[in-house]
């Protein structure tokens, strides 16, 4: 090979080499993603080094990088992804992570504050206050929520030095809302104190429209309450404040409900609706039947109301269905108890009729007649006129008496 074609190949090699470092060093991006040159600044502006970044994104991530001496890293990310990009620097600190929304690449800036921490204590008319909870708001937006030590401190992380709303409280007790300015290490006591407010429980049957009262619910709050609602479906009780509580309401014959109440630090309300647990009743128009004729029955549901199409069934025998009225006629054909059974959608009840012998009586009764009356034994009468003298026989014998009477006198 001649030393210019050696020269003009070595020369290929060389430009290829560099382009596949390029395509693989800083500032590389694939077909589907972007660049992104992130630059971390203190409050002000200036760049700051050795900053840790961490990118992530729907389905992507971390991406880590580490600011040069200008501030500066390159960050490669899907192109179009919301990226979350997360700080942390040795002597700096942000409070919230920095988003890039529908990235398509180019230069970002993220502001960065000195680091401070803070040491709150939250209590009591008792003392100190484990498990109170910790808020902190830093323009605006939430830093802190987290709840106190069994000596009822809480210290914070490293956070951003500056003002901070501050709010402590406690379930049963009221807030506490102050200003604190974290500018290092700080200590902040708080106080708060225990309160009630009056929350009332309403319940109504949502069957009906407009709803209507139901009284002699009962409305139970485990630990706190267990009442009875009155006349107007109402019943009022005083309960700690800031607090969540889970609200059962239950009466006989209605399906329960519990619903869930956050109380705060003024009066509330609880609306409850329950209805009545689903049921079918069965009634029939007479208690006696004379055998051979039929009874009227109607099915009707927890409301009263007709339910059609029920299966309705004589001691196990199927009879048919009933109308749109909930009403179907049951033939008696035997003296005695007789069961009549509906049945619809899965639920069931039951009635009783007697079935009795033309003569009103039930067959048992009618044939102990009959066997009495063939022993030939005369039966008495009421009027002890002897075997036999029935009512006409008697009034004969008036008669008779009376006009020998009047003859006797002629």
């Amino acid at each position: 090979m001649s030393r210019a074609r050696t020269k003009a190949v070595t020369t290929v090699f060389a430009v290829f080499v560099v382009s596949a470092s390029f395509a693989g060093g800083v500032g590389a991006q694939s077909s589907d993603g972007v660049t992104l040159t992130v630059t971390v600044v203190d409050e002000g502006g200036n760049p700051l080094s050795d900053a840790s970044l961490s990118a992530t994104w729907d389905g992507g991530g971390p991406v880590n990088r580490t600011t040069a001496g200008n501030g500066k890293a390159f960050v490669d990310v899907a192109e179009g992804a919301d990226v979350t990009v997360r700080v942390d620097h040795p002597h700096y600190v942000r409070n919230q992570p920095y988003v890039v929304e529908n990235a398509s690449g180019g230069d970002v800036t993220i502001e960065v504050a000195r680091a401070g921490r803070a040491t709150v204590t939250v209590a009591g008319a008792e003392g100190p206050l484990d498990n109170a909870i910790v808020r902190m708001f830093h323009d605006g937006q939430p830093v802190i929520n987290e709840r106190t030590a069994a000596d009822g401190r809480f210290t914070t992380p490293e956070i951003e030095r500056g003002n901070y709303t501050l709010v402590t409280f406690k379930e049963g007790y009221l807030r506490n809302r102050t200003t604190l300015t974290v500018d290092g290490q700080v200590d902040e006591r708080t106080t708060i104190r225990q309160e009630s407010v009056l929350v009332t429980f309403s319940v109504s049957d949502d069957h009906f429209d407009p709803p209507r009262a139901v009284t002699n619910a009962n409305v139970t709050v485990p630990g706190v309450a267990d009442v009875t609602t009155q006349g107007t479906g109402t019943v009022s009780v005083s309960m700690p404040v800031n607090d969540v509580y889970e609200v059962t309401v239950t009466k006989p014959g209605y399906d329960s409900v519990t619903e869930r109440l956050s109380v705060r630090e003024s009066e509330t309300a609880l609306n409850a609706t329950i209805q009545r647990t689903p049921a079918i009743g069965v009634r029939a128009d007479n208690d006696r039947v004379v055998v051979g004729e039929p009874v009227r029955v109607t099915v009707t549901d927890e409301y009263g109301a007709p339910v059609a199409n029920a299966s309705v069934s004589r001691a196990g025998t199927s009879i048919g269905e009933t109308d749109e009225d909930g009403v179907l006629s049951v033939p008696i054909e035997s003296a005695g108890n007789v069961t009549i059974t509906a049945e619809s959608e899965g639920r069931t009840a039951e009635t009783t009729v007697e079935g009795v012998g033309s003569g009103g009586a039930s067959t048992a009764t009618a044939a102990g007649t009959a066997t009495d009356s063939s022993t030939g034994t005369p039966t008495e009468t009421s009027g002890g006129f002897g075997p036999g003298f029935g009512v006409a026989g008697a009034l004969v014998a008036v008669l008779v008496g009376a006009l020998a009477a009047r003859r006797r006198g002629e």
